[in-house]
């Protein structure tokens, strides 16, 4: 926890313990859309899926962990606040189905690059994913991932705008704002991987394929941002 924030929200409301139960329900349907296997075969070959659900996990954690933090530090309990909140909730239900069947389908395509299976690349764009639909695919997942992030961001937005009414110290503003850029560096990839989709730059595969690849700029995107920021807050509050 962040030593340099005084949590305002640390007894959970029922706007809490209601998102809970909808993050709880969004992971059962992950595991609910997978099928039982009924063979040794079958169990062998649901091992695939295993990449796939533990990504997804890791992402709706992602988003669980922003939110969770978000209530423990400004404690919100209001109207605006959970219309906002009941947005997100949304989102999250929605795109949990495209958000495993996109990782499936990336997983399945970097496995048959990787070992050069042509035949599983051949059956993955003509029987699971038909080329012209790629493309498809990847705006409806990129817009879909920016949003949830540009909701989250919204909510922080709400939170600098009552600053005087939250009583928050320069450092915790800075932590805020922090938090809000956060989640605008994290919407604008998803954004520019729904936009190179649309392109349809090289054709369907490759679009699909530059547009997948486009994700791993956050591995490049977000350190940079961090280390930016906390250059920033030891230069203004003069923390060794």
């Amino acid at each position: 926890m962040n030593t340099d924030f005084t949590y305002r929200g640390e007894e959970q409301t029922r706007i809490e313990t209601f998102s809970d139960a909808v993050f709880a329900l969004a992971v059962t349907l992950l595991v609910l859309s997978s099928t039982v296997p009924n063979t040794f075969d079958q169990l062998v070959a649901s091992f695939q899926d295993l990449v796939p659900f533990a990504i997804c996990i890791t992402l709706l954690t992602l988003i669980w962990y922003q939110h969770y933090i978000f209530f423990i530090r400004y404690g919100f309990r209001d109207v605006k606040i959970v219309a906002i909140n009941t947005i997100l909730l949304f989102l999250v239900l929605t795109y949990v189905y495209p958000l495993k069947f996109l990782f499936k389908v990336l997983f399945q395509l970097q496995y048959g690059l990787i070992t050069g299976n042509n035949q599983m690349i051949q059956e993955l764009f003509t029987k699971i994913l038909p080329s012209e639909d790629t493309t498809s695919l990847m705006a409806i997942y990129g817009f879909g991932a920016a949003g949830v992030f540009l909701i989250l961001a919204w909510m922080y937005k709400v939170a600098i705008n009552r600053k005087e009414g939250l009583q928050l110290s320069e450092l915790e503003l800075f932590h805020t704002k922090t938090s809000f850029y956060n989640n605008l560096f994290m919407a604008a990839v998803p954004v520019l991987s729904a936009l190179i989709a649309l392109l349809n730059i090289g054709g369907d595969r490759f679009s699909f394929m530059l547009s997948g690849f486009s994700y791993w700029l956050y591995i490049f995107v977000m350190p940079i941002f961090h280390r930016i920021r906390e250059k920033r807050r030891k230069k203004k509050f003069a923390i060794a």
